[in-house]
């Protein structure tokens, strides 16, 4: 594989958002620092500095001009686009919505109450196999320090969902209905995985996502 197609592949999987947020906007210093923090969350406690995590950065975008065209701009953001749109959908039928506002708001709540709770390592796992545009809503506001947050029972986890939410939406409901959805879509190893980072008595809520979510 020559240097070209590592650096596209690795764009294009390891460092999705940056590389989707460039294909849209076109800054590629942005796009750097997006590259950088990756790679400063993916090497947790391994040697390293932020000079050296910057030069690594700036060694994978440095291609990204010459080997993006105006088709492959097009065609990666519209693919991006529908698997969002795929994913709001079916959590509107999974829950009864009329409006993927709704069903944008219910996923981001139960993303971040998830991602809070995962190691760093772990968090950036379940990450890449979200779409493109999901997996920059649920990096939204997240940093690396103190995590996994510790969350010591099932109503604390629920009031982080809650506090996401508009009035009026079912915590443990919407709760449900995501983890169904996300189910569907991630692999069975890394939802085991996922699963494995609660503390037990957070396990349950795996398990109520396979009961039928009262409609």
């Amino acid at each position: 594989m020559n240097k070209n197609m590592k650096v596209t592949t690795t764009a294009r999987h390891c460092y999705a958002v940056a590389y989707t947020n460039y294909l849209r906007s076109g800054n590629l210093d942005e796009a750097t620092r997006q590259v950088a923090h990756d790679i400063y969350v993916n090497r947790g406690t391994s040697p390293g500095t932020q000079q050296g995590d910057w030069q690594e950065a700036e060694r994978i975008t440095r291609e990204w001009p010459h080997t993006i065209t105006d088709a492959s701009q097009a065609h990666l953001f519209d693919k991006a686009l529908a698997k969002t749109r795929q994913w709001l959908k079916e959590l509107e039928l999974e829950l009864g919505f009329n409006n993927p506002n709704d069903a944008y708001r219910a996923l981001r709540a139960v993303l971040h109450a998830v991602r809070d709770r995962l190691p760093v390592k772990e968090c950036s796992e379940f990450a890449a196999q979200l779409p493109m545009m999901i997996m920059g809503m649920y990096y939204t506001g997240w940093t690396p320090m103190n995590k996994p947050e510790k969350i010591r029972n099932m109503d604390e986890f629920m009031d982080r969902v809650a506090a996401e939410l508009p009035s009026g939406m079912d915590p443990m409901r919407i709760t449900q209905g995501v983890i169904s959805v996300i189910e569907r879509h991630v692999s069975a190893g890394e939802i085991k995985d996922v699963r494995r980072n609660f503390p037990e008595h957070l396990r349950e809520i795996w398990e109520e996502a396979a009961r039928p979510a009262s409609r």
